[in-house]
């Protein structure tokens, strides 16, 4: 099994290997509940997973810290907003993942000149405007596709919500973030350790 990070080391898309494995109700082995290891040499720890019969996860435990780079100068309210998007993705609240990671692309695409009001209009302002470099084009167009990923009773937008989904849309978040604000940070950085060694 591939997590999309282990809750102990961090790592991201670790393999782990299976345990120990119980049906959560053995009349219709619907959901599984499965123990595995982290393979990452430096962890090791285990990981309760609980799985769909379809084999989607449905849950992580303990669940994962999505932690964004400290050194980064990142505002506070992102860091937040990510963070409870990644808790709700590993709680299995995918619905919920999709409205923080919302709110994450909305704030991260207004600090870039994308004011509009709707995120469907941000994401493509941000598209038209070459404010997204080409290779995140076809993901950007594929949340587009989400419009507004609206919070309210009557948007239908949530309404086949799951975790490939919130996944994917968590992901699109981080790679903006690493794209405007952690690739910057590691730059300047660099500048910094390299004018430190100069004579």
């Amino acid at each position: 099994m591939v997590l999309d990070q282990c809750p102990h080391c961090g790592v991201r898309h670790v393999q782990t290997t299976a345990r120990f494995s119980e049906p959560l109700n053995a009349r219709t082995q619907a959901v599984v509940w499965r123990l595995e290891r982290c393979q990452n040499q430096a962890c090791q720890h285990l990981v309760l997973v609980q799985v769909a019969h379809s084999g989607e996860i449905q849950q992580i435990f303990p669940f994962a810290a999505y932690e964004l780079d400290s050194k980064a100068t990142i505002p506070a309210e992102m860091r937040d907003d990510f963070r409870e998007a990644g808790l709700c993705l590993g709680a299995g609240c995918f619905k919920a993942s999709l409205v923080m990671s919302r709110r994450v692309l909305q704030r991260c695409l207004k600090e870039q000149g994308c004011t509009q009001n709707q995120l469907i209009d941000a994401v493509d302002h941000a598209l038209k405007n070459n404010i997204l470099r080409r290779a995140f084009h076809p993901l950007a167009e594929e949340i587009r596709q989400y419009g507004n990923l609206g919070a309210h009773p009557d948007d239908d937008q949530l309404a086949s919500a799951n975790r490939e989904s919130a996944h994917h849309v968590l992901e699109f978040a981080r790679l903006l973030i690493h794209e405007f604000y952690e690739v910057p940070a590691s730059a300047a950085l660099l500048k910094q350790n390299r004018k430190a060694k100069l004579p």
